[in-house]
């Protein structure tokens, strides 16, 4: 686990939806995740893909508009390190959430951040920590 090297983390998709559509959720990511020297987030196409489709159905519609879905994209770009996932084998229970896994393995994560109890029940992989943001923001604490 990092002491006081840089923390890598990949965000799974659900969090940025979060984020768009609740305040608290939004704060969690930017203050605590985003904007922090020493955590550097990643992602991948598929992330943004995933997230783009989510956000473009019509539920979503009257609670966020699109250019605002649209400037959280923006903004949360600035601070993430694009990368291309890894092949993995199968891994999770749900073949979807694989290329999280990927990006992970990509970039040498220390944790993946989900709320996606697929991914929660495998604890691990490889060397990343899965972890639900209350988990992780616990860890943090006690890293700092």
């Amino acid at each position: 686990m990092p002491s006081r090297r840089t923390i890598r983390v990949v965000l799974d998709a659900n969090w940025f939806i979060s984020a768009c559509l609740s305040r608290k959720s939004r704060r969690t990511v930017y203050y605590h995740v985003l904007r922090n020297k020493r955590i550097r987030a990643y992602y991948s196409p598929e992330l943004i893909d995933e997230f783009d489709g989510v956000m473009s159905r019509p539920k979503f519609a009257k609670y966020i508009a699109p250019a605002q879905v649209a400037r959280f994209r923006v903004l949360a770009l600035l601070f993430m390190t694009k990368v291309t996932p890894a092949a993995i084998p199968a891994t999770s229970r749900d073949a979807k959430d694989d290329y999280l896994l990927g990006i992970c393995k990509a970039s040498n994560a220390d944790f993946l951040i989900t709320g996606d109890d697929d991914l929660l029940t495998l604890g691990t992989f490889e060397q990343t920590v899965i972890l639900s943001m209350g988990q992780f923001l616990q860890t943090l604490s006690l890293l700092e």
